[in-house]
């Protein structure tokens, strides 16, 4: 009879047949009555059993309960009936494992220190502070007084020296402190550790450094101050309601400033009964007047004067020294449009005589010219050859950035081509090399093709690049270079790539049939039949292979042999009596109907993973 293999809970999980195994509903293996060679299977089922099914993948068919090592996590799962979720454990180590998961514990040993995991960090459970670090932070207890009533107070530590104690009451421990004396009073009792010091600010105090507080001077009402105030600061002193003036010393130089934003400073004198203005500096606009207004005012220097900005004279500029006005800047700016040279009278009185020879010349090791001719005139030492009816420079001419070369406004020349105005360059026998060379029909012409270094190109968008061989001629490769970069193929003519082709060949699902009324599992076929009919290296990870399985098996017979044998017993003396003794045994000859052969057929299905046959899934055929 078949047997029926019930759950825990009574639910009936698989109805197995005499002679089969089940290898479908759970990820041990089934075995049913009478099977052959179940010793194989049993054992593997306990080595199963004992490994928690330890693999990278999950079991492929666990029922609620199931217990999985997961081989990539190192952890330990139970199946919950729908998924596989972790079994929460603590983890001892001097540093923190990479194995953790949600909420796993780890004890840093050497810390001494208990951490918890949330699934993206480690947060730390207590205590505060490392073993290497010492006892650090409050720490509350309860003592005694010598009253024997229990006191609570509130120690602070660093590595492990008592800083001191807060408390609420006034009292005298009974027991000694451990860095501690006397009596704790309400507040901070300091600890017998010297140099203890609060570095913070008090709202009040009785005295500093032991002088009464009514000796210091007050900034909220008016002092008077018996003897010198000394400011031994180079800060100075600060005056107004929000420091608006500042006198101070600046790297040994006394200097007097304004702190506020856009306010005058003024010198103010008097002058008689008057009071006046002497000098007003205005920072919004950094102008500084000195007796503004006061028309008999004068201004003396001793000597000379250096203006770094613009000079504006309201009257008259004169110069006193000679007739030579000499400018030292980088830059003359001339408000008038044009500036006029060879002007020696009125217009009419202008001739290209005196133009003859005229220009600018700029002085350097050796001059710099741009000088206009009349009828030519041959170099000198000094300019190179005029030509006649022209400007000459001795110089190059540079252009700015997009600027052009035009005749009659038609440009001729750029910065990186000639102008439209050319046409043609006759004469022209060599080009050097090109960066770039566009090709394409039309006048002006449209470039369709581009030769850029090593890349040929279309400019119009989805255009082919075709190469055409004139009459039977065929494009030919010279030497063994390879074409690389191809897509893959989409249709019949298309060229294919070795990746491509390998691909398809390495990839496609491989069809097998066998019997296995042996019992072979499913490892023994994957490592010593398919591992040789199908070499792994041969073929890409994802492959899948189908095995046809037939399983034969032969049906039981029962056979009564007692009604074929006849037996003749005979009556003997013995010498305590008479006893039976069999005299004779004849039997007929019988026949024994042949057993029955039943034939099972699986499909089972393996896939090439991590260079292995790994097996997948299994169908029992009808």
């Amino acid at each position: 009879m078949a047997y029926q293999i019930n759950k825990t809970s009574g639910a009936l999980l698989v109805n197995l047949a005499d002679g089969q195994i089940d290898v479908a509903t759970t990820d041990i293996t089934l075995i049913g009555k009478n099977y052959s060679g179940f010793g194989e299977v049993l054992n593997e089922n306990f080595i199963k059993i004992l490994e928690n099914f330890a693999n990278v993948t999950a079991p492929t068919a666990p029922i609620k309960g199931q217990i999985w090592f997961d081989s990539t996590e190192s952890k330990l799962k139970v199946y919950s009936g729908t998924a596989f979720v972790p079994v929460s454990s603590a983890t001892i180590a001097n540093s923190q494992p990479t194995t953790l998961g949600v909420g796993d514990l780890w004890f840093n040993d050497t810390a001494k220190q208990l951490y918890f995991f949330d699934g993206t960090s480690t947060i730390l459970l207590g205590p505060a502070y490392s073993d290497a670090q010492g006892t650090s932070g409050l720490i509350v207890t309860s003592v005694l007084d010598t009253l024997n009533q229990t006191r609570v107070i509130t120690s602070l530590f660093n590595n492990g020296i008592l800083l001191g104690i807060f408390a609420k009451d006034s009292f005298t421990p009974k027991n000694a402190i451990e860095g501690f004396s006397g009596d704790i009073g309400p507040g901070f009792n300091q600890g017998t550790l010297s140099g203890i010091k609060f570095d913070v600010t008090c709202t009040n105090s009785e005295k500093l450094a032991n002088v009464d507080s009514t000796n210091y001077v007050r900034k909220d009402t008016a002092n008077s101050l018996t003897n010198t105030l000394r400011i031994e600061s180079d800060l100075g002193l600060a005056i107004g309601s929000a420091s608006q003036a500042n006198l101070s010393v600046d790297n040994g130089n006394v200097k007097l400033s304004n702190a506020a934003d856009n306010k005058l400073l003024i010198l103010d004198v008097r002058k008689g009964i008057s009071q006046e203005i002497a000098v007003k500096v205005t920072p919004a606009t950094r102008q500084i007047d000195l007796y503004e207004g006061a028309t008999d005012s004068l201004v003396k220097t001793g000597g000379s004067m250096e203006l770094a900005g613009d000079l504006t004279i309201r009257g008259n500029l004169i110069i006193n020294d000679g007739d030579l006005a000499t400018i030292k800047q980088t830059e003359l700016v001339v408000e008038d449009k044009y500036i006029v040279l060879a002007q020696t009278g009125d217009s009419g009185s202008n001739s290209d005589e005196i133009a003859d020879g005229g220009g600018l010349v700029i002085k350097g090791t050796t001059d710099k010219a741009i000088l206009y001719s009349k009828d030519g005139l041959g170099a000198t030492a000094e300019y190179p050859a005029l030509a006649s009816q022209a400007f000459t420079s001795s110089e190059h001419v540079n252009l700015a950035t997009g600027k052009e070369f035009k005749i009659n406004g038609i440009t001729v020349l750029s910065g990186t081509s000639l102008g439209t105005g050319i046409t043609s360059i006759p004469g022209v026998t060599a080009f050097g090399a090109q960066n770039v060379v566009n090709i394409g029909p039309g006048l002006p012409p449209v470039a369709q093709l581009r030769i850029e270094n090593q890349k040929i190109s279309t400019l119009a968008n989805n255009d082919d690049i075709q190469l055409e061989a004139h009459g039977t001629g065929n494009i030919a490769l010279i030497g063994t270079p390879k074409i690389t970069g191809l897509a893959d193929p989409t249709t019949a003519q298309d060229a294919a790539t070795k990746e491509y082709v390998d691909d398809i060949a390495q990839t496609r699902s491989l069809a097998f049939s066998m019997d296995l009324s042996d019992g072979k599992p499913n490892s023994y076929i994957a490592s010593e039949i398919l591992a040789k009919l199908a070499p792994p290296a041969e073929y890409r990870s994802g492959t899948f292979a189908r095995i046809l399985v037939t399983l034969l098996s032969n049906s039981t017979i029962n056979f009564n042999l007692a009604p074929e044998i006849s037996i003749t017993t005979n009556t003997f003396n013995t010498p305590s009596g008479t006893a039976p003794a069999v005299t004779a045994v004849n039997g007929t000859i019988a026949s024994i109907p042949a057993a029955g052969i039943t034939t099972s057929r699986i499909i089972k299905v393996f896939q090439l993973l991590s260079g292995n046959w790994t097996h997948v899934s299994d169908e029992v055929l009808p």
